[in-house]
């Protein structure tokens, strides 16, 4: 970290440091069920996840509990959200500790239908001050698919003091981010068995496949 912040005062381009962060915490109450063990085209919603977050970053640091079934990846680390079933922003602050040094963060709700091509569409959009996010087709800001500066949204948890039951939308409305429209099937995320059923997504638990995530590190 030293050496890095040399570099940065000698003027020497340095690639930032970035960290994947997946949502996965909640009681699934509207599901009915775990909706993050959701399958859709044989892979779960928290590999799907886990698989996107891969595609931007080495370091995916995912807020909720590790399934049992999960293929051990050393990129891949989970933290519980303090206090547990302390809401998404809870879970953002806990993963934020957790990704250390990071000068980004992709923020992903766990369960989002398509978080591949929310990265891709992402990944290299123009940032306004503090970030960029997708914006839905009614307008409204998604901010759990959303590229910010780190300490942006420290600043922003930071300024509210408790983090418990505390909507997104007043932690992170303040920042100044510039926002990129994009159709439903990209901002549509998994709240009921209707939305499950729009997306093409199973409940296949019982019989849950090992799948390794793409460009695994073998032990």
């Amino acid at each position: 970290m030293h050496r890095r912040a040399a570099a940065v005062r000698r003027g020497i381009a340095v690639r930032p440091v970035r960290a994947a962060i997946i949502l996965a915490g909640g009681r699934s109450s509207r599901m009915g069920a775990d909706k993050l063990g959701l399958h859709i085209d044989g892979r779960s919603l928290l590999q799907r996840a886990v698989a996107a977050g891969l595609a931007w970053s080495e370091h995916i640091v995912v807020a909720g509990p590790q399934p049992p079934e999960w293929s051990h990846d050393p990129r891949v680390e989970f933290v519980p959200e303090d206090p547990p079933f302390g809401g998404p922003v809870a879970g953002i602050a806990a993963a934020l500790a957790a990704a250390g040094d990071a000068d980004e963060v992709f923020l992903l709700a766990g369960d989002l239908a398509a978080p591949a091509q929310v990265v891709s569409v992402l990944a290299d959009a123009p940032m306004g001050s503090d970030g960029v996010i997708l914006e839905d087709a009614d307008g409204w800001a998604q901010y759990l698919a959303g590229r910010y500066c780190a300490d942006s949204v420290r600043r922003a948890l930071g300024e509210l003091g408790d983090v418990r039951n505390v909507s997104v939308r007043r932690a992170l409305g303040t920042l100044v981010v510039h926002r990129v429209a994009a159709d439903r099937p990209i901002t549509a995320d998994l709240d009921t068995p209707n939305d499950a059923k729009i997306a093409g997504a199973v409940d296949i638990r019982d019989e849950l496949p090992r799948i390794d995530l793409p460009g695994r590190l073998h032990e």
